[in-house]
């Protein structure tokens, strides 16, 4: 009676265990499967002394624009690896909701929003945030947060991450780099 009761306990304790590692190993093996989308960020605030070395960042879609209006869905027109994706956005109440000639497509919410009182299709910008991508906060490494902050500040570096978007359209943050490479390579030229 005593070692039954024995494995019983073992075995509750145990499945919580196995049931995360599961769950932990299904998510790792979607994210390695994932297509992955390289988006232009733009990053500033590298270092905080109240938040720690982190990059605050917004990202800078690559879009080919033709409305006005809220978005919940973007088209992956292409989905370059060594370059930034190129999107389109489409509009949430079904006016673009073509998917002909996507790639993928990324879900989120965000707005095109008018640059100038004048509306035209180089005055607009996309405010996009995928579902998936929680912040826009990036840890920086300590050793590298002062000299990417002076690089941010000059402006002569280009900042990219890597979403692996899964089949439902939601993405999550998978690598970020400077100049196509990652933050530790760039580091050690």
């Amino acid at each position: 009676m005593k070692r039954m009761m024995m494995v019983l306990v073992i075995a509750a304790l145990a499945l919580p265990i196995a049931v995360l590692a599961a769950m932990v190993g299904d998510a790792e093996h979607r994210i390695a499967n994932a297509q992955v989308v390289r988006v232009a960020i733009r990053g500033y605030d590298p270092r905080d002394m109240l938040r720690g070395h982190y990059l605050v960042y917004r990202f800078d879609w690559n879009a080919e624009i033709t409305f006005v209006g809220r978005t919940e869905r973007l088209c992956v027109v292409t989905a370059p690896a060594d370059a930034p994706a190129r999107v389109r956005p489409l509009a949430a109440d079904g006016t673009e909701a073509s998917t002909a000639g996507c790639a993928l497509v990324l879900k989120g919410w965000g707005e095109v929003l008018p640059e100038a009182r004048r509306i035209q299709l180089d005055e607009r910008r996309l405010q996009f945030t995928p579902a998936g991508v929680a912040s826009g906060r990036l840890y920086v490494p300590e050793r590298h947060a002062r000299e990417l902050e002076r690089l941010l500040a000059s402006g002569k570096v280009q900042l990219t991450i890597d979403l692996a978007v899964m089949e439902t359209g939601r993405a999550s943050v998978k690598a970020w780099h400077i100049d196509g490479k990652t933050v530790d390579a760039y580091f050690a030229q």
